[in-house]
């Protein structure tokens, strides 16, 4: 079963490699560079926290965010040690200048977006998950575009940041209302 997920994700790199052209590369660079250090969604945490000023929302998504990005890039990928598809291609056919060093499952990329995007859909309002969503789909689908991760390590970051946020809310609405039910009035 894993060589059979092992053939298709090879295959799905080769094949992604057929669409590059210097339009897209430039787009799905500047996708990446978005969600390189949590760049946007830091920037949106602190929009949204701004505007709503609730601790727990502001504790939500900064949790989600964080604890996405543990698992993915600190505990799950030096356990898995995934080797990357970029560190397997020639050189001159890089899209990508600024190689990752570290381990290719899960994309710690797509984890992030997406618990921040399962947040948005518990708290904001809908065309700011809506947006939030189109940013993430546009970073998972450039970490796999620019050949840093395969199709599998996208998918499975997604679902795992999708799992973690829901865990997030849940969490930190039972600790919260615990300490002070005003906490939690949305």
């Amino acid at each position: 079963m894993l060589k059979k997920i092992k053939d298709i994700d090879d295959k799905l790199i080769s094949d992604i490699a057929k669409i590059h052209n210097p339009l897209l590369n430039k787009l799905m660079l500047f996708m990446t560079f978005l969600g390189d250090q949590g760049k946007v969604w830091f920037l949106i945490l602190a929009i949204v926290v701004f505007f709503r000023r609730s601790l727990y929302i502001g504790v939500t998504f900064f949790s989600a965010l964080f604890v996405s990005w543990l698992f993915a890039e600190i505990i799950i990928k030096r356990i898995v040690c995934r080797v990357r598809p970029c560190h397997k291609i020639e050189e001159e056919l890089l899209i990508l200048k600024k190689i990752p060093k570290f381990y290719s499952f899960p994309s710690s990329h797509s984890a992030t977006s997406f618990a921040m995007c399962t947040v948005s859909f518990f708290f904001c309002a809908p065309w700011v998950t809506l947006v939030m969503l189109v940013i993430a789909l546009g970073i998972s689908f450039s970490r796999f575009y620019l050949q840093a991760h395969y199709l599998t390590d996208v998918i499975c970051g997604i679902i795992l940041g999708i799992l973690i946020a829901g865990i997030a809310v849940v969490v930190n609405y039972r600790i919260m209302n615990a300490i002070n039910p005003l906490l939690t009035v949305l």
